[in-house]
């Protein structure tokens, strides 16, 4: 049977694992005939949701899995201590997505905190209650907001500074510079995801690349890098823009509620295999295929119950907790440790890489056909775990 699907693609949306097999089929079928028994029109997306994953998996990568960036006062870990004082074993092992996700939100605004706050000392304030109470206009905000981060994350001038003598470097302030450049890019690319900015989320792409290289992540940079590659270069305008404007949905029609396909295809398939599966038994594939159709069903049904019984407690989107005590114990360590303070001589344990330079250097040696050992920290792709998914629900 020859289909003429010249004018007609099928967009994959999934995880490497997903792509890795669509393109072991494509290349096991490349020796057929027609396109279409070749399969040509299957056109292969990453998933945004376990790119993101990935990006998380590489901060936990850079501070937190070496146990000497553990040991300086200023380290991420004493934040962990702060924020979550009795999970420090778990963030030491495998703390997964969720975990890694809700940590870069809290411990960056504590330390974005704590640069305004030195910051506005210099300018003559005692603090930021201080400064809060001179009133300043939004003008003299966006004038200081440059300022503070020119001043306190990691630019070109870094190099600068770890080219200088010992006794005139502070190790532990160019660490707390690369901690705010990543956490500053992590948040931006999980911001233009929400908001359904498309040519944000491809620029922050282009900046996460060389960082998941340096940090292990080389599948993702590779087919990241293909990827974009593919959809500016080689697809045709019309396959272009169809991509473009399918690789983030809005399921609820809501402002910041865009989400990633794959992420809608994880929440599906929590539904359909854990909630609705079975129990025992009755837990088996063909019962689950059976029963996939009927996952909506199910679901009106149980809200359909719960209104009948008077039950208020519909929604799983529950209010933010109350951070404020945290935020302060955590600000009350960082005025003390003083990490965004230039202390001339002061050492530290473990210096954190610019994995932008040291993930663009692997590749510039990889076209230049240097060999590369990969195999330490490229590991096998975990799968989504049910609170993977639900983070991205609050």
């Amino acid at each position: 049977m020859d289909v003429n699907n010249s004018t007609y693609v099928i967009l994959v949306h999934g995880d490497l694992g997903t792509g890795e097999r669509l393109q072991a089929a494509q290349i096991r079928r490349s020796i057929e005939s027609t396109a279409w028994h070749r399969l040509q029109h299957v056109v292969f997306i990453p998933g945004l949701f376990h790119l993101k994953m990935a990006c998380a998996d590489g901060l936990w990568r850079c501070f937190v899995q070496p146990s000497a960036a553990r040991e300086d006062e200023t380290s991420l870990m004493r934040d962990i201590a702060q924020l979550r004082p009795k999970e420090t074993g778990i963030y030491s092992t495998k703390p997964g997505f969720r975990r890694m996700h809700q940590l870069i939100g809290h411990a960056g605004i504590c330390r974005r905190l704590d640069c305004w706050r030195v910051h506005a000392e210099s300018r003559g304030f005692a603090n930021l209650e201080g400064f809060a109470a001179s009133k300043p206009t939004l003008d003299d905000l966006k004038k200081m907001a440059e300022e503070v981060t020119c001043a306190y994350v990691a630019r070109h001038k870094l190099q600068r500074m770890r080219r200088e003598k010992d006794n005139k470097r502070d190790l532990q302030f160019e660490n707390a510079l690369l901690l705010n450049k990543y956490f500053l890019l992590y948040e931006e690319l999980s911001y233009a995801m929400n908001c359904g900015d498309i040519g944000r989320t491809e620029t922050c792409i282009m900046s996460w690349i060389p960082i998941l290289k340096a940090t292990g992540k080389h599948k993702y940079a590779t087919h990241m890098s293909n990827f974009l590659y593919n959809l500016h270069c080689v697809y045709p305008p019309g396959l272009r823009h169809a991509i473009r404007y399918h690789i983030l949905i809005n399921p609820t029609g809501h402002p910041t509620k865009w989400r990633a396909v794959d992420w809608c295809v994880e929440l599906n398939n929590l539904f359909t295999k854990v909630k609705n599966g079975g129990k025992g038994s009755n837990r088996s594939v063909e019962r689950i295929i059976m029963e996939s159709p009927l996952v909506e069903v199910y679901r009106k049904l149980q809200t359909s119950v719960q209104k009948n019984f008077g039950h208020t407690h519909l929604a799983t989107n529950h209010s933010p907790p109350d951070m404020r005590k945290t935020y302060e114990k955590v600000q009350e360590q960082l005025a003390l440790n003083s990490p965004h303070k230039m202390l001339p001589g002061r050492t530290s344990r473990y210096q954190i890489d610019d994995l932008g330079d040291k993930g663009r250097e692997m590749m510039e040696k990889l076209v230049r056909g240097v060999t590369l050992v990969e195999s330490e920290t490229d590991e096998i792709e975990e799968g989504s775990a049910v609170d993977d998914i639900i983070v991205e629900l609050i």
